[in-house]
């Protein structure tokens, strides 16, 4: 739901920060205080059209930050996949617009594209009253509600036709893949024999690479490897010039230790452990003195390492990053070519089996027909009813089911939600509807009836009191009420029926200052909240009788929301 809307320098506001509550949230005030402001404000911070007339006069830019938490599913599966999930569980999406025309957008401090960001407010905030943000206007998300109402009966033999549709889809990329025109196919089955043949004639091994590099360093500084054995082994055992080796002096200190130990018993311990020493450092001699005759550096075995290893890199730079990755390569393209070589073949087999999927999905994609056409029988009545309930009784609903000749991954089925909202007019889509208020109350009908299905958390109705007063009013009060149990709904409303039933009511107020306007948002008590609805029944002076009719029409609406479940 909306958490926190926070605007700077949009239209009349100047600065505002308001946090908002669950449950059926009403804005009213005088005409012109700028209660749709608050509207286009969220309609623009979740990705909806801007112009330059929006940034308050005499500022360069305007910034609106809308915070939400996470309750829909879909909006979490969006965020992880563009990476921009936040610890914190919360949605904060900003947008800042320039005089120059530049706009950024934000979603929990990244950076996004604005389709983007109407992908991800989608599942956020629905805006009714508006050609704008409406996922039940859109015809392609018409067949997802008839499902979601009919999912009981709809969702076994759905699964069943995606995993014969998923079937379907990879059988015919295969037969494109083998079905290019001959000339480019004779083409590739020749390139794929190259390659092949390039990585086989290499007769590559796994662990060649690493060998090949170890006798590369040896054979390259040789050099270098007999100059310091030779150092060393003099040193050790030869001696230089005149001066005695090391090992030569070991032997010494060793000779006149022992000849003292009889007499000082505690030399015993030191002479055995310097011989121990003496004797390791014999066995390195003899060690230097192997290896200072096998390091040698072998001119043509050099040059055949070198050779390999450019070799070697040569098709990693084509085939893949390791041998192994080659190696793997070539088992690929051996699969590839064994079956384009065999192509017709091949073709022939995917074809008889992609006939067998398309019967097995026509006889799936009837029956998804049947169940969906029995659905909308059902839905039509109840969203009938519930347009009767809020004064659209003479409008006729339905629900076109039309099964097409084409697969798609729901089925054969076009969906579409049609409504003529008077006697005599011809059906039309529901985006044709082109009365603000008309729609809004279309829009609160249908998610009456999808309260339960509907995952958009947030729900906001603008212009829905258009044309309506009394009991109808009252009707469509209790229907945004009902929603608003399972939904977060926002009203903006000039009648006193809507007012009253709302959990909280904000008032929307203009003042003038140093000749400029200013546009206010407030949180009203109870008794506030009676004050206003005296208002909006009496007009602007408010007297006893109005304060009092308006107590207790709150004091009804109070006693009928117990009711609604």
């Amino acid at each position: 739901m909306l958490l926190q809307l926070n605007i700077k320098n949009f239209a009349l506001i100047e600065k505002l920060t308001i946090s908002f509550e669950s449950g059926f949230n009403v804005f009213s005030g005088e005409t012109g205080a700028g209660k749709s402001i608050l509207i286009d404000a969220i309609n623009y911070a979740l990705g909806g059209k801007f112009n330059k007339d929006l940034i308050r006069t005499g500022e360069n830019k305007t910034f609106v930050e809308a915070v939400f938490t996470i309750e829909n599913p879909k909006t979490l599966e969006i965020l992880e996949e563009k990476d921009m999930k936040s610890e914190e569980d919360l949605v904060i999406i900003s947008r800042e617009s320039f005089q120059s025309g530049r706009t950024v957008a934000k979603i929990n401090g990244k950076s996004i594209l604005l389709s983007d960001l109407r992908d991800i407010s989608s599942t956020l905030l629905d805006i009714h009253g508006q050609h704008d943000n409406q996922n039940l206007l859109s015809e392609q998300n018409h067949i997802d509600y008839l499902d979601y109402y009919g999912e009981n009966y709809i969702s076994e033999i759905m699964e069943e036709y995606k995993k014969s549709y998923q079937h379907l889809n990879s059988i015919k990329d295969k037969i494109y893949e083998l079905s290019g025109k001959s000339e480019d196919r004779e083409k590739l089955i020749d390139f794929l024999k190259y390659q092949i043949n390039e990585i086989n004639s290499a007769d590559l091994k796994e662990t060649e690479e690493k060998e090949l590099n170890k006798k590369f360093n040896v054979l390259s500084n040789a050099e270098k490897i007999n100059s310091v054995i030779n150092k060393c082994y003099i040193t050790l055992y030869s001696g230089e010039e005149e001066k005695n080796s090391i090992y030569d002096n070991f032997g010494i200190v060793l000779k006149q230790l022992n000849s003292i130990k009889d007499i000082m018993p505690q030399i015993g311990d030191m002479c055995t452990s310097l011989e121990n020493i003496y004797y390791a450092i014999e066995g390195n001699i003899d060690e230097i003195r192997n290896m200072k005759d096998s390091v040698y550096c072998d001119k043509n075995e050099l040059e055949y390492i070198n050779n390999r290893i450019y070799q070697i890199n040569g098709l990693k730079k084509k085939y893949g990053n390791t041998i192994k990755d080659i190696l793997d390569y070539r088992d690929k393209i051996k699969t590839q070519y064994e079956e384009m070589k065999n192509a017709s073949d091949v073709i022939k087999n995917l074809n008889s089996e992609k006939i067998k999927l398309e019967n097995l999905l026509k006889v799936k994609s009837k029956k998804l027909h049947e169940i969906r056409c029995k659905t909308a029988h059902v839905l039509e009545k109840n969203i009938k009813n519930e347009l009767s309930f809020i004064g659209l009784e003479h409008s006729t609903f339905k629900i076109e089911v039309n099964l097409e000749d084409k697969f798609t991954s729901k089925g054969m089925d076009k969906v579409k939600f049609c409504i003529s909202t008077n006697p005599g007019e011809p059906l039309k889509p529901l985006e044709k509807v082109v009365s603000g208020g008309e729609l809004s109350r279309i829009m609160l009908a249908l998610k009456t009836v999808f309260v339960d299905k509907d995952h958009i958390p947030s729900v906001i109705f603008d212009e829905i009191d258009t044309g309506i007063s009394g009991r109808i009013a009252q009707s469509v009060a209790e229907k945004m009420y009902t929603i608003s149990k399972k939904h977060q709904v926002f009203c903006v409303t000039h009648l006193p029926q809507i007012a009253c039933m709302s959990d909280t009511h904000y008032w929307v107020s203009k003042n003038i200052s140093n000749n400029k306007t200013y546009t206010k948002v407030k949180k009203m008590k109870k008794s506030e909240k009676e004050c206003e609805i005296a208002r909006m029944i009496g007009g602007e002076k408010v007297t006893k009788l109005t304060l009092e009719h308006a107590k207790e029409l709150v004091r009804m609406a109070d006693s009928k929301k117990c009711k609604i479940k």
